[in-house]
C-alpha cells in the first residue's frame, strides 16, 4: 500500500526526537526558496556530512560532533523548518539543498552519514551525483519506495498526538527510541523536544528526487547500515532490504542501541564510522 509523501515524512520523523546544539551559531545559505543553517569543524582528512533524522535537527549529533571533528572536516546542517533554518514554504528536494551546500563548503566529493529519513536523502543525493559520494553510512534508515507497516502507522499518530498535547514525557518513553535503563537520555530529549516543537511536522514538504528502492542496485559506494537493537521492526525489514539491495553493502545490529544510538552511544557510534572510513573502498 502507497502511502502520501507527507505521512511518510512524519512516519520517518517519528523515529528521532532532537537534542541541543553545544557550538556557536551557525552559518545560513540560501537555497532555491529558502535557507539552510550549517556548521563546519576540521581542516584536513576525508570530507563527511552529517545527516539528522525526519525530527530532529543536525544538534543530534552533538555528542559524535568533535569525535569526527578530531579525524575529518565535517559539515552538518538542518533541513529546512529544523533547528535554526526557516520552514520551507512549499515542496523542495532535500537532496538539492544538499548539493548546494557541498558546494558553498568547497566538498567535490563526500562520505554522506545519514540518520533515519537523513538516511533518505543520503540516497537520493547518491543516485543523482554518485561521482560526489565517497561511502554511505545508513542509520536506521528510511528509504523512499519502502512503505510503513499500519502497527507503525498506528505509532505514529500515537506519537503526533502526544506531540499535539504536550505530553512530551509520554512520547519519549517509546521503547523503540532508546534502551529501556536509558532514563538520562530520555529526560535530555523530554526537555529538548519542548524546545523544538516545530520539528515534528517540518519534513513533510520534503520530496525525493526519484523512488529510491528500486534503483538501490544502482549504488556502488561502499556501505555500512547501522541499526539498534531495539530499534522497531519496520526500520529493522528496511535495513535488512537494503543491505540486500546494494551491492557490498554491510549491515550490522548495534547491541544495547535504540534508533539514538548515536545519543545513547556516541563513542560506539563514532568508533563503527572511523572503522568503516579506515578501510579503502573496494
Amino acid at each position: 500500500m502507497q502511502f502520501s509523501t507527507s505521512v511518510r515524512a512524519i512516519a520517518a520523523g517519528c523515529l528521532l526526537f532532537c537534542a541541543p546544539s553545544a557550538s556557536a551559531a551557525p552559518r545560513m545559505l540560501n537555497v532555491d526558496g529558502g535557507k539552510i543553517a550549517y556548521e563546519t569543524c576540521g581542516s584536513s582528512g576525508e570530507a563527511v556530512v552529517l545527516l539528522h533524522d525526519g525530527i530532529l535537527h543536525s544538534a543530534a549529533y552533538d555528542d559524535v560532533w568533535p569525535l569526527l571533528c578530531q579525524r575529518y572536516r565535517v559539515v552538518r546542517y538542518d533541513r529546512r523548518g529544523y533547528g535554526a533554518s526557516p520552514a520551507a514554504t512549499a515542496p523542495y528536494s532535500p537532496a538539492n539543498d544538499l548539493a548546494a551546500l557541498m558546494k558553498i563548503v568547497d566538498m567535490p566529493h563526500a562520505t554522506l552519514i545519514g540518520s533515519s529519513s537523513g538516511g533518505g536523502v543520503a540516497v537520493d543525493f547518491a543516485l543523482a551525483h554518485p561521482e560526489a559520494v565517497d561511502r554511505l553510512v545508513l542509520v536506521g534508515p528510511w528509504v523512499s519506495g519502502f512503505d510503513a507497516s499500519f502497527g507503525f502507522l498506528a505509532r505514529t499518530m500515537k506519537l503526533l498526538v502526544l506531540f499535539k498535547f504536550g505530553a512530551v514525557n509520554s512520547a519519549v518513553k517509546d521503547p523503540y527510541i532508546l534502551t529501556k535503563g536509558a532514563s538520562a537520555e530520555r529526560k535530555r530529549l523530554a526537555d529538548l523536544l519542548r524546545a523544538h516543537p516545530g520539528n515534528v511536522t517540518a519534513g513533510t514538504k520534503e520530496q525525493p528526487i526519484a523512488v529510491a528502492r528500486p534503483r538501490l542496485g544502482e549504488i556502488r559506494a561502499p556501505t555500512l547500515i547501522l541499526v539498534g537493537a531495539v530499534d522497531i521492526k519496520d526500520v529493522q525489514d528496511q535495513a535488512k532490504a537494503i543491505e540486500a539491495a546494494i551491492p557490498g553493502a554491510r549491515r550490522i545490529v548495534v547491541p544495547a542501541s535504540g534508533h539514538l544510538m548515536y545519543l545513547e552511544r556516541p563513542k560506539a557510534f563514532a568508533g563503527y564510522v572511523i572503522d568503516f572510513l579506515a578501510k579503502p573502498p573496494n
